[in-house]
């Protein structure tokens, strides 16, 4: 069910509009230089996750759409920069203001993005151009007043283009399920297990035998990890071999088990654990083969790929708690093409509560992660950015960083996303997340144990740990 929106304070568009207020469908990325206050304005979000290595860090999100081609009633903005002052501007082609923002040293970039000189009723907006110091920042309508109050100073408008942000209406409240439905269950997420992989390393499999063993008693209806299940590859692939021998039983067990690749489940990393030296690690962590010989589809049960033979992109659908759910599993900083497959999948599974999986996402402070590793394609808070306004994604689980977190997000609609990190790196433990859904009361709770710790001499070994990470998210939302 895709949310109802509406376009407040707009009225409707001529017919001889129309066209021009279709293309403006390119989100354009707005991120500010926080020593300058410095705009830059881009429709690519990999130029927006780059800008921070150039002092552009403070992401603002898609504060509007343009297009990225000609239209019908729409003009090349060209984008100007003066290597001085290290300043952006944006002017139309062939505009006064364009010629006079060369003659005072700004070098013209070309064309960055196609918009209005004028208001188009119904669909548009007034992005207005603000000076302090000799930068330039741009904002919207509602902005303008906390600048001007900074200290900046309005030049006017610049363009028009399409707010990004409908008002969207709050998704309707689904019904409760059928009375006699049994509205709990869990499944359980396992964190980074990479210092687990010593070929007598116990770890695993006493993880995986507790699981399997207490599959009644916690209602555990599948598995997730999410990545760096290994360290490294090797010639003869011991650690794959390894791991996925211990992780067998949960299949045997009836337990479905969906994993995510981490950094170091690709050819990205080398023995030791870094970066293969004088590699293209943008290309080298692309490179699944291994991964797939070990984990292909068929051994997670996806039902789709992005990739034939590639598992990680892919999405699986269970029933539990009365309700639909999909596994949306996807590649570390995934490329622009995996997340417009992504949404895909979430746009035609209307009914079914999304969780997405993957391996970086939440930083350890528990914040969307805006990098993207320096060598991956787009950031998580990219991510995000694309899924945030589809009403039935209600979890994620990642982990890469930091040690434990959990927060909440709040998706366009109104709904709330709980988001979980699970790293631990443990040295010794083998800690494993349970998460207990309850689709009555709109809630998960969520406690991370172990029950084998390898510090301890032999014979006092299986030990159950409880960590202090134990949370509850009330308030969640489900599609039926």
């Amino acid at each position: 069910m895709v949310a109802a929106i509406c376009w407040a304070g707009l009225s409707a568009a001529p017919a001889h509009a129309a066209a021009s207020c279709a293309d403006l469908d390119r989100p354009t990325w707005h991120v500010v230089n926080p020593s300058t206050g410095s705009s830059l304005l881009t429709p690519w979000s990999q130029e927006a996750d780059n800008a921070a290595s150039y002092g552009w860090t403070e992401i603002e999100g898609t504060p509007f759409k343009a297009s990225t081609g000609p239209a019908d009633e729409l003009v090349a903005v060209h984008r100007l920069y003066d290597r001085d002052t290290r300043d952006f501007q944006w002017q139309f082609a062939g505009s006064a203001a364009k010629e006079s923002a060369e003659a005072a040293g700004y070098a013209d970039q070309g064309v960055n993005f196609f918009a209005s000189r004028s208001a188009i009723a119904g669909c548009t907006v007034a992005v207005s151009s603000l000076t302090k110091g000799g930068h330039h920042q741009y904002a919207l309508p509602g902005e303008v007043a906390a600048l001007v109050a900074q200290g900046w100073t309005q030049a006017g408008t610049t363009f028009h283009a399409a707010p990004s942000t409908p008002v969207v209406e709050p998704a309707p409240v689904p019904p409760p399920p059928p009375a006699g439905t049994d509205t709990t269950f869990s499944f359980a997420v396992m964190p980074d297990t990479q210092n687990e992989v010593g070929p007598t390393d116990q770890r695993m499999p006493a993880r995986v035998s507790w699981l399997v063993d207490n599959k009644k008693a916690l209602d555990l209806r599948w598995v997730l990890h999410s990545g760096d299940v290994h360290n490294w590859d090797t010639p003869d692939h011991a650690q794959f071999a390894a791991m996925s021998q211990r992780l067998e039983p949960l299949t045997a067990a009836g337990l479905p088990f969906v994993a995510a690749a981490g950094n170091h489940d690709t050819g990205a990393v080398c023995p030791g654990g870094s970066a293969c030296p004088g590699a293209d690690t943008s290309v080298t962590v692309r490179d699944t083969s291994t991964w797939n010989a070990y984990y292909p589809p068929s051994r997670m049960g996806l039902q789709g790929v992005f990739e034939a033979g590639h598992s990680e992109n892919g999405w699986r659908t269970f029933a539990a708690g009365g309700v639909d759910w999909l596994v949306l599993n996807l590649e570390l900083w995934p490329r622009t093409s995996v997340i417009n497959w992504a949404k895909n999948v979430v746009a035609t599974h209307p009914d079914h509560n999304v969780i997405v999986l993957t391996h970086s996402f939440l930083e350890g402070s528990g914040e969307v992660s805006t990098s993207n590793g320096g060598y991956g394609a787009n950031s998580p808070a990219t991510l995000w950015a694309a899924l945030d306004d589809y009403p039935n994604v209600v979890m994620t689980f990642s982990g890469h960083v930091g040690q434990v977190a959990n927060t909440s997000l709040t998706a366009r609609d109104g709904h709330k996303v709980a988001t979980f990190l699970e790293a631990m790196h443990a040295p010794t433990t083998n800690p494993v997340r349970i998460v207990t859904v309850d689709t009555a009361a709109g809630s998960i709770r969520t406690e991370v144990r172990s029950n084998f710790d390898r510090a301890l001499p032999a014979g006092e070994q299986d030990v159950i740990r409880v960590y202090p990470y134990t949370a509850t998210v009330t308030g969640m939302r489900w599609v039926r």
